[in-house]
């Protein structure tokens, strides 16, 4: 079972765990930390019989990355102030 540790600091079968830690302990060793430690830990998730599995979404469409538009020489183009709806800069843009 998935707990949260509101004790200051023990050990378990899940190695040291300090206030605050969330582990999943077996149902027996909780009853025994129980009986020594009352209120050292607080259940946050019952057994629960498994679930339907979700159906798949459909992956998300992922955007072209923009590249920078080049002159012939290599060099980085520049936008042209007087074309405001064109970006010469980028590719496609």
């Amino acid at each position: 079972m998935k707990v949260i540790i509101k004790y200051r600091s023990m050990s378990t079968s899940a190695g040291r765990v300090r206030n605050g830690d969330i582990v999943d302990l077996p149902e027996d060793e909780l009853k025994r930390i129980s009986v020594t430690k009352p209120n050292a830990y607080e259940i946050i998730e019952e057994a629960k019989p498994a679930k339907k599995p979700e159906p798949k979404k459909a992956p998300k469409k992922t955007t072209a990355k923009k590249k920078r538009a080049r002159n012939k020489d290599g060099t980085l183009k520049a936008d042209d102030p007087s074309t405001p709806d064109v970006n010469e800069a980028w590719e496609n843009g």
